[in-house]
C-alpha cells in the first residue's frame, strides 16, 4: 500500500502526451483571445510599440535605468557591433523615505543617480542629447514606445503626485531640474527587453522568456492579428504576452498540491500556469507532497507519520534546495542528506528515502520544464508561417531565456529541449535553440532606446 501511495503521488507530476497537448491548445486559445480583448481585466498580449529587432551590427552609447521594488540600476551601454556590448552599471537602494515621499524627490534622486553614472564613465555630454531606455517594474498604461501613464505602484511605494502622470514627463522633468540633457526614447517591460537584448547577440531570436520567481514571455506577432491595437500602421510588433496571467484549471493538469497552492495564494484562480512552473512555487509543491507522504508513512518511515515542525511552514522548502539535490549525481544522493540535515534537522535517512526524495524532486522539476516547453510551442505555432518559419530547413529559431530557474536548475534546458523534440518532432526541433539570455532589464532597455531612436518603433 505504501509503495503504491508513493507511486501515485509521483505519477501525478508525470504528464501524458494528451495533457501536454491540452496545455498547448489552452494557452493558444488564451493567446488568441488576448489579441482582441478589450476587457481591462485581461492584461495579456500587450503591444510594446517595437516594430523591429536589432541586427547586432548597431553601435553607439545609450543609457538605461531599471527600476524595481528594491533597487534602481543605472547603466551606460556601449553597442560595439558584432553582437558585442560594453556595460557600466551602478546599483542604488531605494530607501523607505524615497518610496513614501514626493514624486519630485524620487525623480530628482533618479536624475542624481544618472548624473553619478555619467561621472563614473567620464562622459562629458556637452550639448549632445543622450537617449535612455527605461525598464519600469510597475503597472503603466503604455500609449507609445516612450510614453505611459503610471497606474499603480505597490511594492511599498506611496509616492505623491505620480499616479496618472506620464512616466516620460516625470523622468525628463527630473533631468531638466538637474541640468541633464537626457531624453526617454523607450519604456519597456523586462521580458520584451530579454527578447531585444538577446536578438542583438543572436539575430535568430524570435521569443524571449523569463523563468525565475515568476515567468513571462514576449514574441513577434503580425500586427494585423492584434485587432485590439489601434496605433500607427506597422507590419509586425513585439507583444508582451503576460503568460503569467494565463492558465485555467479546465486544461491544466493540476494535482491536489497545485490546487492547495492556488487556494492559499493572494489571488486564487489567477496565474494558475505560473503557479505550476515558476521558482516561487516549485519548492512548495515538493513540501506539500512530502508532508502528504510522511503522514501516510509512504516515505521517511522512521518519522512514524509525524511531520517535523521544520517542514510545516508554508514555502519553507525552497526551489534552491531542489537544485542542490538534483546537482548531486552520486548514486547515494548525498545531496538529499545535506539539505534535510542542515536545513530541516532530519537525520537517519535510508537509501530508499534518499532515492524516493530525489525522484519526487526530479519529477516536479521536469514537469516545470515540460510545461514551459509546451508554452513555447504555443507561441512558436502561433507565429509559424509569419515571424517564425518552423518548416524552413535553413532557418534557425532561437528562444532567449533569462532567469534563475533556467540558468541554475540542473538539466532544465535539456529537459525543455527533450520536450520540444517530443512535441514538434526531431526535424523541427533540430532547428530550435534554447539560449541563456542575460539582463533584459538594462541592456534590453538601452537596445530598445536605440531601436526606437532609429525608427524601429511606433
Amino acid at each position: 500500500m505504501t509503495a503504491a501511495t508513493f507511486e501515485e503521488v509521483v505519477n501525478q507530476f508525470v504528464l501524458s502526451k494528451e495533457q501536454v497537448q491540452n496545455i498547448i491548445n489552452g494557452l493558444t486559445e488564451e493567446l488568441v483571445e488576448g489579441l482582441s480583448t478589450t476587457d481591462p481585466k485581461n492584461i495579456t498580449q500587450q503591444p510594446s510599440f517595437i516594430t523591429r529587432l536589432p541586427t547586432g551590427k548597431e553601435t553607439g552609447l545609450y543609457l538605461a535605468i531599471d527600476m524595481g521594488g528594491t533597487n534602481l540600476r543605472t547603466a551606460a551601454v556601449h553597442l560595439l557591433g558584432d553582437g558585442q556590448v560594453g556595460v557600466t552599471m551602478e546599483k542604488h537602494e531605494i530607501t523607505e523615505k524615497l518610496k513614501t515621499g514626493s514624486g519630485e524627490a524620487m525623480f530628482d534622486w533618479i536624475a542624481d543617480c544618472t548624473a553619478a553614472l555619467l561621472k563614473t564613465v567620464a562622459l562629458d555630454m556637452g550639448d549632445s542629447e543622450l537617449q535612455m531606455g527605461v525598464t519600469f517594474s510597475f503597472a503603466i498604461q503604455q500609449t507609445a514606445i516612450n510614453r505611459g501613464k503610471v497606474l499603480a505602484m505597490g511594492k511599498g511605494f506611496n509616492l505623491s503626485d505620480v499616479i496618472g502622470k506620464d512616466l516620460k514627463d516625470l523622468l525628463e522633468d527630473g533631468f531638466v531640474r538637474k541640468n541633464l540633457n537626457v531624453k526617454v526614447s523607450a519604456i519597456i517591460n523586462d521580458t520584451v527587453g530579454t527578447l531585444v537584448s538577446h536578438a542583438y547577440v543572436s539575430p535568430s531570436t524570435k521569443i524571449g522568456v523569463i523563468l525565475a520567481t515568476g515567468t513571462n514571455a514576449a514574441y513577434i506577432e503580425r500586427t494585423s492579428e492584434v485587432t485590439k491595437y489601434n496605433g500607427p500602421v506597422c507590419d509586425e510588433m513585439i507583444l508582451n504576452t503576460e503568460w503569467d496571467a494565463m492558465g485555467k484549471s479546465s486544461y491544466l493538469p493540476q494535482t491536489k498540491y497545485d490546487k492547495v497552492i492556488d487556494e492559499l495564494s493572494l489571488v486564487p484562480k489567477f496565474q494558475e500556469f505560473e503557479k505550476m512552473v515558476s521558482g516561487l512555487y516549485m519548492g512548495e509543491l515538493v513540501r506539500l507532497a512530502l508532508v502528504d507522504l510522511i503522514e501516510s508513512k509512504a516515505i521517511l518511515k522512521s518519522l512514524d507519520g509525524k511531520v517535523p515542525e521544520s517542514l510545516q511552514p508554508r514555502l519553507s522548502f525552497k526551489t534552491l534546495f531542489m537544485s542542490t539535490i538534483e546537482s548531486d549525481h552520486s548514486p547515494e544522493h548525498t545531496g538529499v542528506d545535506k539539505v534535510f540535515k542542515t536545513t530541516f534537522g532530519i537525520e537517519g535517512l535510508t537509501p530508499e528515502d534518499r532515492a524516493q526524495i530525489f525522484r519526487l524532486i526530479h519529477t516536479i522539476g521536469r514537469r516545470s520544464a515540460v510545461m514551459t516547453a509546451a508554452a513555447c510551442v504555443a507561441l512558436l505555432l502561433k507565429a509559424n508561417g509569419a515571424t517564425v518559419q518552423l518548416d524552413n530547413p535553413s532557418e534557425i529559431t532561437t528562444i532567449g531565456i533569462d532567469g534563475s530557474v533556467f540558468e541554475k536548475y540542473p538539466h532544465f534546458s535539456h529537459n525543455m529541449m527533450e520536450a520540444l523534440t517530443e512535441i514538434l518532432g526531431q526535424e523541427r526541433a533540430s532547428r530550435i535553440r534554447l539560449e541563456l539570455a542575460r539582463d533584459g532589464g538594462c541592456i534590453g532597455a538601452a537596445l530598445v532606446a536605440m531601436v526606437a531612436h532609429s525608427g524601429g518603433a511606433v
